[in-house]
This record gives C-alpha cells, sequence and structure tokens, in this order.
C-alpha cells in the first residue's frame, strides 16, 4: 500500500501542477493588445490623439465583443491575392458605411477610407524578374514588375475607422494594422487621399436640376415640334421663321428618317467600319475600366498578353480608323462643292461640342448621385471636369491630366487635324502647287515629330508594351499625354485620309465603278488584311525584343501610316472594284443608322462601363466570356441611349446649324415655292434650273459630259 502511494505522488510530480477550469483565469496577450501596443508606440500629433483613442476603443470592445465595435472591426479585410495582381481591396464598403444604428448613435459614426501602399523601401530599384525562385526572398518579388509592366509593391487598401480619424492619422494607422497582421514592416509609404464618411451625400446642386430640366426641356421640345409639324402644311409658314426652323430641327420623324437614310455618294463600306471600330473600342475600354478598378486575376491579363492577346498591345491603331475617316470625308466634303470655310469649321464645332457639354454637365453635378462605391472613391473624373471643363470644351486640352471625360482626347485631336485639313484645302484653293508642297511638307513632319520624340526620351516604340505602366495609372503617365493625345501623334493617318478623300473626289467612284478587276480588288484586300496583322504585331514582336530605340523610332514613326493605307485601301477596292464578301458585309444597310449613332456610342459607352464597373464592391474577374458579355451589353445600352441623343441633341443641333450657315433661300419671292436664283422647292426638296448661254442643262448629264442615268455613269465619247 506505501508503495502505490509512493508511485501516485512521484507521477504527479513529473505533471506538474494542475489547474482547475475556472472562469477567472488570466488571459494572454492577444493580437489586438499587440496591435495596441504597436499603436501607442506611433509619434501622435494633437489634432490626430481623438483618432487613437477612438481606434484603442474599438479594439478593447472588440475584445469584449461588443457589437458596434465588431462590426467595424468585421467590415476591415486584410488585402489578399496582390501577389497575383490584385492590387484594390476594398474591404466591406456598405457595412463600413451603412450600420443600422447610423442616426440613433451618431457618436459611433464611421469613415471608409482608401489608403494608397507603397510596399518597399526601395522603389528605385523595381525590375522585371526573368524567373522566380520560391526559395527566394519576398522583397525581391515585391521589388519587381509583373511582364505587363504592373508593379508588385502598390496596392490600395479599403479600411472602415472611427469618423474622427484625419487622413495623416488614417495613414499611420493603415500601417501599423498591415505591418502588424501580415508579420512585416514593409508599407515604407501610405497615402490616404479620399474618404467617405457614413450618412453623407453631396447635395444637390444647382447644376443637377439645370441637368433634369435641360433634358426634359429637350424631350418636350422634340415631342411638341413633332406634333407640330404633323399639323400645320410647310406652305402655310415662312421657310426662314424661328418656328419653322425649331419645330423642323427637332421633328423626330424627320430625324429618324435622316438617321436611316442613304445620302448620294456615300461610301456604305464606311458605316460597316465605322461601327465595327466603334464595337471595338468599346470592348478595349471594357478591358480599360476593369484594369483601373482593380482584377483579381490581373497575372491572367500578362499570361493573355503572353499569347494571342500579344496582338492587342497596338490597340491604340483602331482609333486611327476614325482619324483616317475623318480625313477622307473632310476633304471629299471640301472639294464637293465650294463653301465658307470658317462656317465648315463651326458646324463641325457645333456638332461635337453639343454632345459633349451634355456630358460634361452629368459629370459634374450629377454623375457623383448616381454612382456610389468604393472604386470612384480614386477616380478623379468630376474634380478634373470641375476645373478644367472650359478647356476641354473648347478643345485644347491633350494633357491627360486634364482632360475631362477620358475618352474625348480624341475631339480635340480631330478638331485640330480638320483645322489642318482646312488650312491645307485653302492653300491648293489659293495655288495648287502650293498645296501640293504643304501637303508634303505636312506628310513628312507627321513622321518625323513621333519619331524624333520617341527617340529623345527613350519611349518604346508601341506604348502599350507596358501595359501595367500605362494604363493603371494612366493620368500620371506624361508619355501619353507626349505620344498618344496630341494631334501631331495622329496626324499621319488623318494625312493620309486627306489623300484618299482628294483623290475620290477627282475619281469619283460612281463615274468608276468596278474599273479594278475583281482578282485585283481581292488581292487589295487580302494584302489590307495582312497589314493589319503585322501593324498590330509590333506591339508584341517589340516585346519580345530588347529595347532598340532604333527599331522603336521606326515603329512610331510609321505604323499609323500603313494603317490609315490599308483603311484606304479596303474602302478603294470595294469602291472601284469588286470585293465580295467584304463589301457586303461593311456595305450591310443595318450599319447605316448604326455608323450615325457611332459618335454618341463613343461618347456615351464609358459613362455606362463606370457605371457598372467602378460600383462593384471586389476586384473583377479576367474572363474571355465575361468580357464579351459585358461588350455585348455596353454596346447594346449605348446604342439606345446613342440614339436618344441623336434624336433629341445631334440631329437638331446638325439641323440647326444648317438652316443658319448654310441654308442661301430668302423668303422674299411672293411665290413661297421659289426661292433664290431659280431654286424651286416642292416638299421640302430643292429643284434647281439653270441656264447656261441659254440652254438648259441636261438634268441627267454631270460634269465632263458624262451622263448619269438611275444611279450609273454612262460615257458617250465621240
Amino acid at each position: 500500500m506505501e508503495k502505490m502511494l509512493f508511485l501516485f505522488l512521484f507521477l504527479v510530480s513529473l505533471c506538474g501542477p494542475v489547474y482547475p477550469l475556472a472562469p477567472h483565469k488570466p488571459q494572454a496577450d492577444t493580437f489586438l493588445d499587440s496591435l495596441a501596443h504597436k499603436l501607442k508606440l506611433e509619434t501622435w500629433e494633437r489634432d490626430e490623439v481623438p483618432c487613437l483613442e477612438s481606434v484603442l476603443n474599438v479594439l478593447e470592445n472588440v475584445k469584449n465583443h461588443t457589437l458596434w465595435a465588431t462590426w467595424i472591426w468585421n467590415a476591415n479585410s486584410l488585402p489578399s491575392g496582390n501577389y497575383y495582381g490584385s492590387f484594390k481591396h476594398h474591404a466591406s464598403y456598405d457595412q463600413c458605411l451603412k450600420p443600422p444604428w447610423l442616426h440613433t448613435h451618431p457618436q459611433l459614426k464611421t469613415k471608409y477610407c482608401f489608403a494608397d501602399f507603397l510596399l518597399s523601401d526601395d522603389n528605385q530599384h523595381v525590375k522585371r524578374l526573368a524567373d522566380h525562385d520560391p526559395y527566394g526572398s519576398t522583397s525581391e518579388y515585391i521589388n519587381s514588375v509583373t511582364p505587363s509592366g504592373m508593379p508588385v509593391n502598390h496596392i490600395m487598401w479599403g479600411v472602415c475607422i472611427p469618423a474622427s480619424c484625419t487622413s495623416p492619422a488614417v495613414s499611420k494607422l493603415s500601417r501599423v494594422v498591415y505591418e502588424a497582421a501580415t508579420f512585416s514592416s514593409i508599407a515604407s509609404d501610405v497615402t490616404v487621399k479620399h474618404c467617405q464618411e457614413a450618412g453623407e451625400s453631396p447635395p444637390y446642386s444647382t447644376g443637377f436640376y439645370i441637368f433634369i430640366a435641360l433634358i426634359v426641356s429637350l424631350v418636350v421640345t422634340a415631342a411638341a415640334s413633332t406634333y407640330y409639324r404633323m399639323h400645320v402644311s410647310s406652305e402655310e409658314e415662312s421657310s426662314n421663321s424661328l418656328m419653322t426652323i425649331i419645330t423642323k430641327s427637332f421633328n423626330i420623324f424627320k430625324n429618324q428618317e435622316d438617321l436611316v437614310k442613304v445620302n448620294k455618294d456615300e461610301i456604305r463600306v464606311m458605316n460597316g467600319m465605322r461601327f465595327l471600330t466603334a464595337a471595338i473600342i468599346v470592348e478595349i475600354h471594357v478591358v480599360f475600366y476593369m484594369s483601373i478598378s482593380g482584377i483579381g486575376n490581373l497575372m491572367d491579363i500578362d499570361a493573355f498578353l503572353e499569347s494571342v492577346g500579344g496582338l492587342l498591345l497596338h490597340f491604340d491603331l483602331f482609333v486611327d480608323t476614325f482619324f483616317t475617316m475623318s480625313g477622307l470625308l473632310h476633304i471629299k466634303g471640301l472639294m464637293g462643292k465650294r463653301q465658307n470655310l470658317l462656317n465648315v469649321l463651326w458646324k463641325r464645332y457645333i456638332r461635337l461640342i453639343g454632345p459633349f457639354a451634355l456630358i460634361v454637365l452629368y459629370l459634374i453635378s450629377v454623375s457623383k448621385h448616381l454612382n456610389p462605391g468604393p472604386a470612384l472613391l480614386g477616380l478623379e473624373e468630376t474634380e478634373v471636369c470641375e476645373q478644367y471643363w472650359l478647356k476641354s470644351l473648347l478643345l485644347m486640352n491633350s494633357d491627360v491630366r486634364h482632360i475631362c471625360h477620358d475618352v474625348t482626347w480624341y475631339l480635340a485631336c480631330d478638331y485640330q487635324l480638320a483645322i489642318l485639313g482646312t488650312l491645307l484645302f485653302y492653300f491648293y484653293q489659293k495655288n495648287r502647287g502650293f498645296g501640293f508642297v504643304t501637303y508634303a511638307i505636312v506628310a513628312v513632319f507627321s513622321m518625323i515629330i513621333p519619331g524624333v520624340l520617341t527617340y529623345l526620351f527613350n519611349l518604346p516604340g508601341v506604348l502599350f508594351t507596358d501595359y501595367g505602366k500605362y494604363v493603371i495609372h494612366y493620368r500620371e503617365a506624361w508619355q501619353h499625354s507626349l505620344l498618344y493625345t496630341p494631334s501631331y501623334s495622329r496626324a499621319s493617318p488623318y494625312i493620309v485620309g486627306v489623300a484618299m478623300g482628294y483623290i475620290m473626289s477627282i475619281y469619283k467612284p460612281a463615274d468608276y465603278r468596278k474599273s479594278i478587276s475583281k482578282k485585283w480588288s481581292i488581292v487589295g484586300v487580302a494584302v489590307s488584311f495582312i497589314a493589319f496583322l503585322v501593324t498590330l504585331a509590333l506591339g508584341y514582336i517589340l516585346r519580345l525584343r530588347e529595347h532598340d530605340p532604333i527599331d522603336a523610332v521606326v515603329v512610331a514613326a510609321t505604323s499609323r501610316i500603313f494603317w490609315a493605307a490599308a483603311i484606304c485601301c479596303i474602302i478603294g477596292m470595294c469602291e472601284y472594284g469588286t470585293v465580295p464578301i467584304v463589301s457586303h458585309i461593311l456595305g450591310w444597310s443595318v450599319f447605316t443608322p448604326l455608323s450615325r449613332l457611332s459618335y454618341g456610342i463613343y461618347m456615351i459607352h464609358p459613362l455606362i462601363i463606370q457605371r457598372h464597373k467602378l460600383v462593384q464592391r471586389s476586384a473583377h474577374l479576367f474572363d474571355s466570356f465575361c468580357l464579351i458579355y459585358d461588350a455585348v451589353g455596353t454596346v447594346g445600352l449605348s446604342i439606345g441611349l446613342g440614339y436618344a441623343m441623336w434624336l433629341f441633341v445631334e440631329a437638331p443641333l446638325i439641323n440647326i446649324t444648317n438652316q443658319l450657315l448654310f441654308n442661301k433661300s430668302k423668303d422674299t419671292q411672293p411665290d413661297k415655292s421659289r426661292g433664290e436664283n431659280g431654286i424651286q422647292h416642292q416638299n421640302g426638296v430643292a429643284k434647281t434650273k439653270v441656264l447656261l448661254n441659254g440652254t438648259e442643262s441636261d438634268k441627267n448629264r454631270g460634269e465632263n459630259g458624262i451622263k448619269h442615268q438611275n444611279g450609273n455613269a454612262k460615257t458617250k465619247v465621240s
């Protein structure tokens, strides 16, 4: 018995002391205690102390499982996935800003802030890694960039904190929390630029009510004008009265007819080109806005660009299609008839500025009420528009930092090139030889300037070979303002279009239809498509090669020329030759109205994408099906809103401008159906009777003795 007792005491001594499961057992330090200790070690300014006290109060109440504090703590989440390219982390935006006690306990109010983190103290030595060593240092990986040029050491993190915290206090707080939670000390720089307080909403400004009133007045005016034109005959009123001009300009039925009408000498294949280009640009901008608002699997974009997606690195060429067609149509219109050149430029400005002004008013006064979301806190669109709206509306802005409505750099560039084209035509009118010499000089400089700038600033021949560098933070990339948005960088495709427009005005397609054989037409189109692929592939080729200044200069100087030449070749082959499939597709009648809506689609689609992408609370997914789905939906909505823009804004402005600047009829004759110079009006159509040497001209005979019948040119040679 004594032996058994001794053995029991021996075993107890080996096991050590035994404590009962008492509820008053002292609690060991937790992560919250450690975090509170680290926060106290920071240096806090006098105005930052209330924030520190509020945060420590939150942490203490989280330990006690108090609802309001746990609600705030739970609304935060650590960044994850940033090693795979996910650089925006939103936490729980709605939980932070919409607690159930927001209005009953204002002392518990919170705010949501976006903190910009630089996760490195060696930002000057960021480099691209050829291979990744899984046993290497984390800091080496963080100080690298992805193959697309996206830096790994930069993230944006949404945090939910007490409302008493100022931006500098939030910077310190978020840095300490990140370092404590990730067991690192690499958050070298944290900047807080945007915060939103719970229950805070922007006041409705005067501009908001002006926008609503303007939209209502445009719709009411259009409806009233349509009703008026249905019940009042044109013969009962003066054609130059203000009532007639307004009601005819806003007539919905007339504007609808103008939308689908095929005009004389219209180049139908350009309708398909214009709309399809607009649709491609919509798809590109879907990816663009996804990128700037955060993609969770950004590394998959790198993999895509390493494969077939590399052909899209030179995607900026698609916009050059618009510039090429713009130059072609502008010169073709000037060559077609004699007109006041200043009036032509004024009409073009009015046509561009109407929808743009409406969108600027929307961005300044309305968009902030309709787009609640965490990603919008970092988007400076409204602030930029408020500061630089006048410069943008004057079409003088090519600096990406100051462009109101991102895509409208194109408007300023196109209008400036239209002025250049008008000057070239003016010199040609005065002296044909001088006009040709001036054109040649401009054409040469349109290639030299981009090439020289590329060489001087050691830039890549295709900017977007470093996709992450020039897209993710596009407003900070000065290279855009140097080589992407200025008119001198886009002059070469416009100049090619000018040459094609001149050729088509001298050799009218109606007179030279099918003058090129079917064989050579097909060969020409095939070569053009090959040129498209090769030119697009230049971005991928340059990305694979080591940077060579000569390669970069040649590509920057000539790639847009070849693209524009291929566009003009397809137009020429379809107009002067026979291209069975391509001409039928591009000339499809459905593209006629869609082409006229392309400007509205171009202007409106970014607003739709922003509304859809920038209000989401989590990172986007880069997936081919999702991209197509988003693009189709965006194009569909853009067509609908573009149609409304056409009926109520674009078409009325065009009609009013034509009436005021280009309508030469005077209502001075007793006979209301007859205007000046023997121009007789019947049912709104002008019929002209011109006497030459006392003989009435043959109505079916055109220039140079070419007789037209049923739209076909018949030439009689004696």
